[in-house]
């Protein structure tokens, strides 16, 4: 997850949504479902094997950048990965931002389970997708089969604090120089960007994926009213205590967000836990097998969503 102030199942199944999914030639089916308010859209990868739902950080990213992930896994496996509202080709849905809370976050992603025509949702949650996961799991234990959380966000707003300083100590004389430009133009996906090098095990690697984003990788207005709520509403320490939900936790080793991980670790003791040698808060980009490998390894161990 990125915050502003950071410097410092099948063709019928998709049908339930009510609206068409339209076939990609990049590999991927395309849908919508409506929420309030709007409609949101999903893309689907694979077409055979268990689905699972990977929901992107932020909040306010585009989910893109984890397609990637989802491409891999969809080699034995069916996986669908959620614009969140007001991002991607949900972005319109913003609305009046009324909905844009960790209550409305954790509504919509029952309406894709919903649309999807599930009784339990098998979660892969990165960074801020897994604190939606987590916030899920607390709402609705009994629809879901597992929590894969991948470089995941504390359990409650503390978290933020020490992830911020984390990263911050990380970055070079330039990025600092960048994320202040940013700032001073009143630039916040500037900022955001500028910054990402301190996520990254390698400097050179988050330089290059810092390069490779789209001009509007963020919505900026998202993370601010998201961010807001979740400072006010978000912990799930005393609901997600003692789970028997199956869970991953998964970090690179120079991860920022293992500021939180000994909260983590008390939360989910029965956990499996890996650590990704070598890579930060993006372990997929910086060492992809082990990565890979320690979530299939979990997933083909966990309950199978249905």
């Amino acid at each position: 997850m990125i915050r502003r102030s950071f410097v410092a199942g099948s063709a019928a199944a998709f049908a339930l949504a009510g609206l068409a999914a339209r076939a990609r030639a990049d590999g991927y089916v395309s849908g919508r479902f409506t929420v309030a308010g709007g409609t949101l859209g999903y893309r689907r990868f694979g077409t055979s094997g268990p689905l699972h739902v990977l929901l992107s950080g932020g909040p306010g990213l585009e989910a893109a950048y984890v397609d990637p992930v989802a491409v891999e896994l969809a080699r034995d496996r069916t996986v669908v990965v959620l614009d969140q509202r007001g991002t991607g080709t949900s972005r319109e849905a913003f609305g009046d931002g009324s909905a844009l809370t960790v209550a409305g976050a954790v509504a919509d992603l029952d309406g894709l389970r919903e649309a999807l025509g599930l009784r339990r949702l098998s979660l892969l949650g990165h960074s801020w997708g897994a604190m939606l996961s987590m916030a899920y799991a607390a709402a609705h234990g009994d629809r879901v089969a597992s929590l894969a959380l991948l470089d995941p966000g504390g359990p409650d707003p503390a978290f933020f604090k020490g992830f911020g300083e984390r990263i911050g100590a990380r970055l070079t004389a330039a990025d600092n120089a960048a994320a202040l430009a940013a700032q001073q133009a009143n630039s916040a996906d500037g900022v955001q960007r500028a910054i990402l090098p301190g996520f990254f095990y390698d400097h050179a690697k988050g330089l290059a994926f810092q390069a490779s984003l789209p001009q509007h990788f963020a919505n900026s207005d998202v993370n601010r009213t998201m961010y807001t709520d979740v400072a006010a509403h978000y912990d799930v320490t005393k609901t997600l205590n003692g789970t028997t939900i199956p869970t991953l936790l998964l970090y690179g080793t120079d991860d920022p967000s293992r500021v939180a991980e000994a909260q983590l670790d008390t939360l989910f003791p029965h956990a499996t836990k890996v650590m990704v040698a070598d890579s930060g808060h993006f372990p997929w980009l910086e060492n992809s097998t082990p990565f890979y490998a320690a979530i299939r390894a979990f997933l083909n161990g966990a309950p199978v969503p249905a």
